[in-house]
């Protein structure tokens, strides 16, 4: 049996072809979604773990000081090392050193962390030589060269500290500065270095981040253990205990993480750990340290996100292995009702029902595993084009493991199982005496089972309407849960059902559609008929008659179609919408493309916006200062602006501001008691238009001009107190509160915009170098962290998922139109040798199916964009903070993401014209071979 389907599929290849691409392309598409799950996975798992470069520390517990510490450390390191699973263990020593003020007093009023670390570490490969030497000998240190004290103490600057070890004894050591070092993150993290904080610009009470706080490296072997430990006693209470220095000893652990953690394995990952855990754990407890994991609890928190990216990956995946399926399935139909005769002599020969199905299986799953080794092989040769869409770093790689290889042509066997099953069974089941008869082209004549149809219908009609209204029973929820329990659990059913549909509600909304729209799709394919006439003649009615004797047929080509268009333009829509609300949320957290911030004054920072203005890769620049003023109605939050120069450096929307905006700008540049009031305080306090605010007691104030943002006041408080708090902005000309800006303290920034295509990272270091004091802010969305890498490693996938979809379908329907073709091959023959020309029984065969692709297409059309519309309404409708409110979700395709529905669109028509122009292209001689042997 194995020699004979071998030999059946080498000699009739053109009927194996098109379940062999299908197959193909679904297990490139496996094969590809792999590399994608693993690319992703391990890009999340490095952001989750790359603040955490210390797998485990064992820290001492009574640090003795002198040779007690060194042996204990020793031995605990070398036995650590045999433990199979970590990689490396290295001791680091702390110390805390007082500088009193004097002699004589006890007054502490600075203090120095001093890390002792080995000559042979590898923290040496995370630090960045700046001056000096990084070689370290007995009594020498290293500072960081972006601390506080860095300047205080340079390359050969000798420190002298004076230690108590008791009431009575003490000692000096004298460290040498040798070198100035720029330390990585890991570097920073690993030897646990904060930060300096220094008062907030403008606003003592607030204190900022500035730089590192300073640390001197020493040598753990020439240094720490000789000099600071050899020294040391235990800590005691008596005396003055402020003068007595402080040491403590650590053993940081790794683990070998790539081979012991797997992004996709993660549950196994973690037992794996676990158990090296214990064991590290309890080989620490007997030698004092007490063991302190960094790993674990990473691993546990990402395991939740990881199941997440699987669903989302499955559920990217599913209109393209469904697209295989059923392609392979009318493939399979066509050939095997190709193969009548074959089936008919198979019968009468010997072959049971049961061998002719085995048979037919065999052929299948030959031809399913050459297009699992097809897929593995594009898959691989695809590998820099998988890294390039989802956006790895330069130099990155991916390959295809065994593991996915073997799954991959498992997934191909099993998906051409199914789809070849059903069709083998129904040809084994034909009748001898009627299959010896010859081609007979399949109609199905059995009526459309509308009771599924009609519920599908129905369920994705209510998702779609609930879409289009905007309808979230949770954010109505949230107003009455304290209402009637009846309410309530209708309430919970209702949400919990909008919550499944919401994933599936538009497919059964396009199943139910084109299984019951069958006569609609007929009416339209006649319409279209009459259009054609005008190219192909009166032979164009023969269309309608022709795909309309297999309407269980039509209606899957409809559905199939509509089913990828409208996951298209859904998934694009979607991942266009969200990319504009990112982008506008980055602009309006900022203010506008650059913001500098830390500005001491108002006429500091017009200064600094006049200069900007001069770059040219800065398009505008404005001065702002903000604050809140508390004299009318409590806690407005004011911008105090110049209006000649705001709108060309700040992002703002003009639908923003009630009235004409280039009247409100000019009536604020002609009169400094002018206001934009927030829309909510306004609407709230009923303050119309004219009304005067008192921004400090009676002298200074501003009459309302125009309106800012949203209507909040009636969404602000949440579903357990309606209290309102003022939110949004209001603004004022800066001329107002200029005179008198200390009685404001206001925070005083300027606002950039760039230069289109210019680098905003690049542009900030600019404005760093160019002003080091001040604290620069890009908007830019956020792409580094688990959250960010999950994201766009997601979006990426939904892209390269619709391209593949969009193949499938091209394919899909090609590959049906062609099978229908090669069916009626006697058929069409027969109609060409009557005397049409090429051009007419081309545009017969195209006008068979383009119609149906046409209806499908207008469809896909309508619930794609009902559901990108239902999307947006259903975030914004969400308890979101002023900002979400303002720069609201909305309903977007740019160029980039039209121009893509529109390739996939062609992709689905080349599949309706490609085989139709192959088909009728026959010379003469295979006509007549066709006529007579057919």
């Amino acid at each position: 049996m194995l020699s004979y389907a071998l030999k059946r599929i080498s000699r009739s290849w053109k009927l194996f072809a098109a379940l062999a691409l299908g197959m193909t392309l679904a297990a490139t598409f496996f094969g590809g979604i792999n590399v994608a799950a693993d690319t992703v996975g391990k890009q999340a798992l490095d952001a989750q773990l790359a603040n955490t470069p210390v797998d485990m520390q064992l820290r001492d517990f009574s640090v003795d000081g002198g040779k007690s510490l060194n042996s204990s450390v020793q031995g605990l390191v070398s036995n650590l090392q045999k433990i199979d699973g970590v990689v490396a263990a290295e001791p680091v020593g702390t110390s805390n050193l007082f500088i009193p003020f004097n002699a004589s007093s006890p007054i502490i009023v600075t203090s120095i962390n001093v890390a002792g670390i080995q000559d042979a570490s590898a923290l040496y490969q995370h630090m960045t030589l700046v001056s000096g030497r990084k070689t370290l000998h007995p009594n020498e240190t290293l500072i960081n060269s972006d601390s506080q004290q860095a300047q205080n103490f340079p390359v050969n600057r000798r420190i002298t500290y004076t230690l108590y070890t008791n009431a009575s004894r003490k000692y000096n050591v004298t460290l040498t500065v040798v070198g100035s070092v720029s330390l990585d993150t890991v570097a920073v993290n690993t030897l646990g270095i904060g930060y300096y904080y220094q008062p907030f610009p403008g606003n003592p009470g607030l204190t900022a981040p500035n730089q590192q706080a300073s640390i001197l490296i020493i040598s753990w072997e020439q240094t720490f253990l000789p000099v600071l430990a050899k020294n040391y006693n235990s800590f005691s209470f008596s005396g003055n205990f402020s003068r007595f220095y402080s040491i403590s000893a650590q053993v940081n652990v790794y683990l070998d993480r790539n081979r012991l953690i797997s992004p996709f394995a993660i549950e196994s990952s973690i037992s794996t750990v676990q158990q090296i855990d214990a064991r590290i754990s309890n080989l620490a407890l007997q030698y004092g340290f007490s063991p302190n994991d960094n790993l674990l609890g990473q691993l546990q928190s990402f395991s939740s996100t990881i199941f997440s990216l699987r669903l989302t990956f499955t559920a990217v995946s599913i209109p393209v292995f469904f697209m295989a399926w059923y392609v392979g399935r009318t493939v399979s139909q066509s050939s095997f009702n190709l193969r009548r005769k074959e089936i008919g002599l198979l019968l009468t020969r010997g072959f049971t029902r049961g061998q002719l199905v085995r048979h037919f299986i065999t052929e299948g799953l030959m031809v399913g595993l050459v297009a699992g080794l097809a897929g593995i092989a594009l898959a691989y040769v695809l590998n820099p084009l998988f890294l390039q869409v989802l956006g790895s770093s330069s130099g990155a790689t991916a390959i295809l493991t065994s593991d996915t290889a073997i799954i991959t042509i498992i997934f191909t066997l099993v998906l051409t199982l199914f789809a070849i099953l059903a069709p083998a069974r129904q040809a084994a089941a034909m009748d001898p005496a009627q299959a010896l008869k010859g081609y007979v082209y399949l109609e199905e004549t059995r009526p459309i089972r509308k009771r599924g149809a009609i519920l599908a219908l129905t369920l994705g009609a209510y998702q779609l309407i609930t879409l289009a209204i905007g309808i979230n029973y949770m954010n109505i929820g949230r107003y009455v849960y304290n209402a009637n329990f009846l309410l309530v659990l209708f309430l919970i059913i209702a949400a919990v059902l909008s919550f499944a549909l919401s994933f599936i509600g538009p497919f059964l909304f396009l199943y139910g559609a084109a299984q019951l729209s069958t006569g609609l799709a007929e009416r339209f394919h006649k319409k279209f008929s009459r259009i054609s006439r005008w190219i192909i003649g009166d032979v164009a009615a023969l269309a309608s008659k022709s795909v309309f004797r297999n309407p269980r047929r039509v209606a899957a080509l409809v559905f199939i179609v509509a089913l990828i268009v409208g996951y298209s333009i859904w998934v694009i829509g979607d991942l266009a919408s969200q990319q504009d609300y990112n982008y506008r949320q980055a602009e309006v957290a900022v203010g506008s493309d650059i913001r500098l911030s830390g500005i001491s004054s108002i006429a500091n920072a017009t200064m600094i916006a006049n200069k900007l203005q001069t770059w040219g890769n800065i398009t505008g620049a404005t001065a702002e200062s903000d604050f809140s003023g508390t004299a009318t109605a409590g806690g407005i939050q004011i911008k105090a602006i110049d209006p000649l120069t705001w709108r060309q450096g700040a992002y703002y929307e003009p639908g923003w501001f009630t009235g004409d905006v280039n009247a409100v700008f000019t009536t604020m540049a002609g009169n400094n008691h002018t206001m934009v009031l927030d829309h909510g305080v306004a609407s709230y306090y009923s303050f119309g238009i004219g009304t005067t605010i008192v921004l400090y007691y009676r002298s200074i104030n501003a009459s309302v001009i125009s309106y800012f943002g949203p209507d909040y006041s009636q969404s602000s408080g949440g579903p357990f107190g309606r209290s309102f708090s003022p939110e949004g902005w209001s603004f004022i000309p800066i001329g107002l509160i200029r005179p008198n800006a200390t009685l404001f303290n206001p925070t005083n920034i300027v606002l950039a915009k760039a230069s289109p295509n210019v680098s905003l990272t690049q542009l900030a270091l600019s404005l760093q170098a160019a002003y080091p004091s001040l604290t620069i802010t890009t908007a830019q969305v956020a792409t580094q962290g688990v959250p960010g890498v999950i994201n766009a490693g997601t979006q990426n996938v939904l892209r390269l998922g619709t391209a593949f979809a969009a193949l499938a379908a091209s394919i899909g329907v090609g590959t049906i139109a062609y099978t229908g073709y090669r069916e009626r091959e006697k058929e069409i023959t027969m109609v060409s040798v009557r005397g049409l020309s090429y051009r007419q029984l081309a545009g017969l065969l195209i006008t068979e199916f383009l119609p149906l692709v046409i209806f499908a297409l207008i469809l896909a059309t309508i619930v794609g964009l009902i559901v990108v519309w239902g999307d947006a309404l259903g975030q914004n409708s969400l308890n979101q903070n002023y900002l979400q409110i303002l720069a609201a979700r909305r309903v977007v395709f740019p160029l980039w993401a039209s121009a893509n529905i529109l390739v996939i669109v062609a992709l689905v028509l080349a599949g309706v014209f490609i085989p139709a122009l192959m088909a009728a292209r026959k010379d003469l001689s295979k006509m007549s071979r066709t006529v007579r042997f057919a």
